[in-house]
């Protein structure tokens, strides 16, 4: 089973009173526009990456590229022109082949699909506003908002900042099932508003891993420093290739439901070479090429948490000018801040099938013994939406401890 919780905040915050938000229908849009907002969130997914890999060689990098991508469009809708521009060109939107409105509509049904109901898989998309009680927002921007991102809307008077830092982290932690706590910590008395953005992502493995077979073994974290964890062991038939181009091999792990992780062990030393060259092109050779393998998989059993600057980081890719003179009639609000705060769990699955399931198959490996696939090492990982494509999460992973 997979956890993934995801949290953006923009601006700065929080909420005492709140206004009912109005259930709306999802956007009407065609399949070249949902192709050009996927396209695109990829393209970012990977801009960022790179940017971040760069510059940092011994921490796990783990961040939600739609996630980013979502705060910073509903951003835009109170920006100014040349923000506009920056924010579009920063998230890998090309307006010369995508209209502005096309972007927020692209986005708005793309989180009404992921939000419809699943089976066995939870998968939230949230986004919500934090105003200062006597600021007097547009009605236009808090129109679009609601319609466009499904954004609930709240009041608060920042000066009681103990109460506004508890109600946000309350708020927070109840809409990502109590897996983030205190993620706000200071709150400035200048604050005004703050935009937050989550996602919870819950998953169950389709093939099931069983405590039994998950045994502590070695892993060569940075620096080839060798820790001790606990890794889930399986041998059944997953999507397998090994990239020799991009000196890697690529398995694809499967949930219940429309999603998949897609698990990237570079070879020996080439850790720096994959993060640099691979591209969002990738993703669909390995589908196209992978075939269905009998491997033996052993991956880490971890928790991990990572914290990424967003302003710093949009800085870098563009976005130098964060001025949002639309969103309110008397003040010029602009970016002070923003962090996008990451937690990764992957463990054995929770249901009463794990225990009495038995593994998938009979298979017999006598003349044709299962591939070993070990990720024991530093790794990349990709989780995917498949009934959209969209990137939910990309990373690096090089201490799961």
């Amino acid at each position: 089973m997979t956890y993934l919780f995801l949290l953006l905040i923009g601006l700065q915050f929080l909420c005492y009173q709140f206004t009912t938000v109005q259930e709306v229908q999802g956007c009407k849009i065609g399949d070249d526009v949902m192709s050009k907002i996927i396209n695109s969130n990829a393209d970012f997914a990977f801009s960022l990456f790179k940017e971040l890999s760069s510059t940092q060689d011994d921490k796990n990098i783990l961040f939600s590229p739609l996630s980013i991508s979502v705060a910073f469009a509903v951003l835009s809708l109170g920006a100014s022109p040349e923000t506009r521009r920056q924010i579009y060109s920063g998230l890998a939107f090309n307006l010369s082949e995508i209209e502005e409105n096309e972007i927020h509509e692209g986005f708005c049904h793309l989180i009404h699909t992921l939000n419809l109901p699943r089976v066995r898989t939870h998968m939230k998309i949230g986004n919500a506003l934090f105003l200062e009680k006597s600021l007097e927002i547009r009605r236009t921007f808090l129109q679009n908002i609601t319609n466009l991102y499904y954004a609930e809307t709240f009041l608060t008077d920042f000066l009681d900042s103990a109460r506004a830092k508890q109600q946000i982290n309350d708020y927070l932690t109840r809409k990502t099932s109590g897996k983030t706590v205190n993620i706000v910590k200071d709150l400035s008395e200048q604050t005004y508003m703050i935009l937050a953005n989550y996602i919870s992502f819950k998953g169950d493995w389709k093939y099931t891993f069983h405590y039994q077979l998950t045994r502590e073994r070695d892993f060569l974290s940075y620096g080839n420093k060798s820790v001790k964890l606990e890794m889930m062991e399986k041998i059944s038939r997953y999507r397998f290739f090994h990239d020799e181009d991009l000196s890697c091999k690529v398995v694809q792990v499967p949930y219940t439901d429309n999603a998949v992780a897609w698990f990237i062990l570079p070879d020996e030393g080439k850790l720096k070479d994959v993060e640099s060259s691979w591209v969002k092109e990738d993703l669909d050779k390995w589908q196209a090429s992978s075939d269905d393998t009998a491997i033996f998989l052993s991956i880490p059993k971890f928790s991990v948490s990572a914290s990424n600057d967003v302003k710093d980081l949009l800085q870098k890719l563009g976005v130098t000018n964060a001025y949002l003179p639309e969103i309110t009639s008397k003040h010029n609000l602009r970016l002070s801040q923003g962090f996008h705060e990451v937690t990764l769990v992957l463990q054995e699955e929770h249901t009463l099938l794990e225990f009495s399931g038995a593994l998938p198959g009979p298979y017999s490996y006598r003349a044709d013994p299962p591939l070993p696939a070990e990720f024991n090492r530093p790794f990349l990982i990709v989780i995917v939406d498949t009934s959209t494509g969209t990137i939910l999460l990309i990373g690096r992973i090089v201490n799961p401890t």
